[in-house]
This record gives structure tokens, sequence and C-alpha cells, in this order.
């Protein structure tokens, strides 16, 4: 009985279902916990004050997306992992860019809503500036992110000088926004999403950073390989005849040597 539950759910649609409805239900639970002002386990400034649930639910999330990709391979033979590895070295790092920055846009984008969403005069400053920075990097990241990761999905690459401009750009905002978010009385400056997500982010520009120089080193060594190849002499009639005179010399002398030591 046992060996037929496991047959009809193990690998099958039932299973499929039951990962989804775990993935809905954490992402419900990531909202509801870690969302700004409203969130059971932050204050009101976004900063963490009940650290088991913050963390076991965002714990919870990341598991459930581990779960399906590994269902995806048992059932259907697809790597998730190895396949965006063979798309590009840094397909990985785009992708996870752009899932933190839209946390970061969000965020930013609550945080604005509830604090600076008032007349001007009434404003608290410089917190909604602050909170605008966070809004646009996260935004541009997402938008640039999302260009990246597309043209990998459906080319295959992306323009080497394109992929490395776009990321220092986002490197450069990223230390931008850091030092203004998470300054002291910023919107980042609690330790939340804003804060963990922003330096998250930062921090996967350098990944970024290091596939594309290792694709670089990659392409070097194939065109001077190419190179290589190209310079090797090709084979002509006067080097395969004089080859072959060689080669007749070479037996007379041969013939010669035999008939020495006969006499």
């Amino acid at each position: 009985l046992n060996q037929n539950l496991r047959n009809t759910i193990i690998d099958n649609k039932p299973e499929a279902i039951i990962i989804l409805i775990l993935l809905i239900f954490s992402t419900v639970l990531v909202a509801i916990v870690s969302g700004p002002d409203r969130g059971l386990a932050v204050d009101k400034n976004g900063a963490v004050f009940i650290g088991n649930m913050y963390y076991f639910a965002w714990a919870g999330l990341i598991n459930g997306v581990i779960i399906l990709a590994n269902y995806m391979e048992s059932a259907y033979g697809i790597n998730v992992t190895e396949t965006m590895r063979l798309r590009s070295s840094s397909f990985t790092y785009w992708s996870a860019l752009l899932a933190c920055s839209l946390v970061v846009m969000g965020t930013s984008a609550d945080l604005y809503n509830r604090n600076c969403d008032v007349p001007n005069e009434e404003k608290p400053q410089p917190f909604c500036s602050q909170t605008v920075m966070g809004v646009v990097t996260g935004t541009i990241a997402v938008v640039l992110s999302l260009i990246i990761v597309a043209l990998k999905i459906s080319l295959g690459a992306a323009p080497f000088l394109v992929e490395v401009g776009m990321n220092v750009l986002l490197f450069i905002l990223y230390i931008v926004e850091i030092a203004v978010v998470t300054d002291s009385g910023g919107p980042g400056s609690p330790l939340g999403n804003l804060y963990y997500f922003s330096w998250i982010s930062f921090l996967l520009t350098f990944g970024v950073g290091k596939a594309c120089h290792e694709d670089y080193v990659e392409a070097q060594m194939i065109v001077e390989q190419q190179q290589r190849t190209s310079e090797r002499p090709m084979p002509t009639l006067a080097n395969v005849t004089g080859g072959d005179e060689d080669y007749d010399n070479s037996e007379k002398r041969d013939n010669r040597v035999d008939e020495d030591d006969v006499i």
C-alpha cells in the first residue's frame, strides 16, 4: 500500500500540486511576517524584532524553491541549476539580482507610500529622499536585470559589452544606494528586508563581474587557439614531393648499406 501510494504521489502531479501550494503559502507567510510596519516579525521601522519568525519564514520560501527544482529534475529530467549555468555562467547571478532588486524596489515603495505620501512640507527629510533613492535603484536594477535575463533566455547570450556596462552601472548605483539608504536614520538602517536585500544585490554585482571575467578569459583562450591553428603551414605539393624524394633517397641509402654488408 505504501509503495502504491508513493508511486501515485512522488514525481507525479499530486506532488507538484503539494509543492505549489507550499510555495504559495510560503510566499504569503513571508509577506505577512516581513512586510514593513504590518509584518508580524518587524516593527514600524522595518527592523526585525522576532528573529526566528523572520528568518525561518524566508528559509521556508527558499526551501520550497529548492524542492520545486528537485521535483522538476526528478520528474521531467530538467536540471534547473545546470540549465541556468549552461546558458551563461552569469545567468544565475542576473536571475538572483532580478529577484533581490524586486524586494528592494517593493520595500522602498511601500515605505515611501506609508511615510512620504503627504504634502511636501510634511515629508520627513532626508528619510523620503533616501527612500526615493531605494525605489529608483531597485527599479533600474529590475529593468536592466530583466533585459539581460530575457536576452539570455531568448538568444542564449547577451552582448558582452552591454552586459559589462550594465553591471558596472548597477555596481555604482548600489554603492550609492547602500551609502544613502542604510545610513543612520535611513529607511534601510534597521535590519530588515531593505537592508539585507540591498547588500545581497550589491554582492551579486560582484558575482556578475566575476562571471563576465571568466567568460572573457575563456573567449580569449578560444581565440588564441584558433590563431595558433590558422598559423600552421598548410602542406603543399612541393612539400609532399620533397618528402617522397627524401624517402626514396633514404631507401636507396639503406639498400646500398645492405649490399656493402653482403660483400
